[in-house]
């Protein structure tokens, strides 16, 4: 992209709130101004040039979006949720650089982000044991670890009570867990409600929990949750239990 093309990409990305405020229907200048939070010389200004590009359009009572326009808005809103979840995530994008979760950000806008900080070194732990043992409808994941004692104890509880688990992990994993929880875990994998699979090479780890997604990500050296994302966002939900289901299509199913 050369230095014409990111200056207009940057113009219309401190425009937008004036295209933005013509959506709803054909729109005065003062009202404009209002709704977009901008000077009314901004806004003539800033309704001057876009008019000029094709994105709006001068009628009698105001100007409206054209369809150049509401395009380019919605790319540029897509654009904009996009970085802000980007940002959301640094702490966990530092250590997964997964295409899926990289082309996805927008939808974790609204996202909390923990890291491990010594200060409070068990609130990972602390919040991920919490969303567990609140657990009542479903669980379903797909991981390449393992959790603490205190998770992997609490979700024990969560299973024996009854309640559906499928979990797809990676052949070392579920030979980790055997070796650390094998009692326990050749137990629960008797159960009726329980589903375990098998997959080498998966996009990303990620765990439902009712209405709520977990995404962590974890130290290489200790395999201790370094960052992990938690969010409600019933698109963020869909677009996980999509990434859950086409591993679970792909793995090797345990009896």
């Amino acid at each position: 992209m050369d230095r014409a093309a990111v200056d207009d990409a940057v113009a219309l990305l401190h425009r937008a709130p004036v295209l933005a405020a013509c959506r709803g229907g054909p729109t005065d200048r003062s009202t404009l101004a209002d709704r977009a939070g901008v000077s009314r010389a901004t806004a003539y200004r800033a309704t001057n040039a876009l008019t000029e590009r094709g994105l709006l359009e001068r009628r009698t009572d105001g100007y409206r979006l054209t369809g150049f326009g509401r395009a380019v808005l919605t790319h540029v809103e897509s654009f904009e949720a996009g970085l802000a979840g980007a940002r959301t995530l640094a702490p966990l994008l530092a250590r997964v650089d997964a295409p899926e979760l990289v082309s996805n950000t927008h939808l974790f806008t609204d996202a909390t982000v923990l890291t491990a900080d010594r200060s409070a070194p068990y609130r990972i732990d602390q919040e991920l044991a919490s969303i567990v043992a609140d657990t009542s409808r479903e669980m379903v994941g797909v991981t390449t670890s393992f959790g603490s004692p205190v998770v992997m104890e609490r979700t024990y509880e969560v299973v024996r009570s009854g309640v559906p688990v499928e979990w797809v992990l990676t052949p070392e994993t579920f030979e980790g867990v055997r070796s650390h929880h094998g009692d326990g875990h050749d137990e629960l994998m008797a159960m009726d409600t329980t589903a375990t699979y098998l997959i080498d090479e998966p996009p990303l780890d990620i765990a439902i929990y009712d209405d709520t997604l977990v995404v962590p990500s974890y130290d290489p050296d200790s395999g201790v949750v370094a960052a992990v994302a938690t969010t409600d966002d019933p698109d963020a939900l869909a677009w996980a239990r999509g990434v859950f289901e086409d591993c679970r299509e792909r793995a090797e199913r345990l009896d």
